[in-house]
């Protein structure tokens, strides 16, 4: 799958204090510059992050939801293959889709430098379950 003309992403990371700290090292260090530049603008900590000690977990999301980043062509599973090989003391789950709404889910577990391809993951619970009522009771009326 490649992904066209802009790109947008919400990924969440999660682990203990220090591991998530090492991450956000990470992705800010230039890794992932091969593919976007990656800036500090992208960083939302969760809100027990700055209280948290470093043995307690807590979870960062990367984020550019106002804000498209001009691509021409982005693979996906290249970009994953290095964000999730420097993530991979976390829990990292997200998507990455395009401005014509193509979307890539994916998933990866604690201690798996891979990721799995995951459409059945749900970001916003609440929106999500809101949009299953609504189109369920379009497809009522419809019949």
């Amino acid at each position: 799958m490649k992904l066209h003309e802009e790109l947008y992403f919400e990924i969440t990371a999660e682990a203990d204090r220090e591991t998530v700290d090492k991450f956000v090292a990470f992705v800010t260090s230039g890794e992932l510059d091969d593919f976007f530049e990656f800036t500090s603008d992208y960083i939302i900590y969760s809100d027990n992050y700055n209280s948290a000690s470093y043995g307690e977990n807590v979870s960062v999301t990367l984020a550019n939801d106002d804000y498209g980043i001009e691509i021409d062509s982005f693979n996906p599973e290249d970009f994953l293959d290095a964000l999730c090989s420097g993530g991979k003391n976390l829990f990292i789950h997200g998507n990455l889709y395009d401005i014509d709404n193509e979307e890539y889910r994916f998933i990866s577990h604690v201690g798996d430098t891979s990721y799995e391809n995951s459409d059945d993951i749900e970001f916003a619970d609440e929106l999500d379950d809101e949009a299953r009522r609504e189109e369920s009771l379009a497809d009522d009326d419809y019949e």
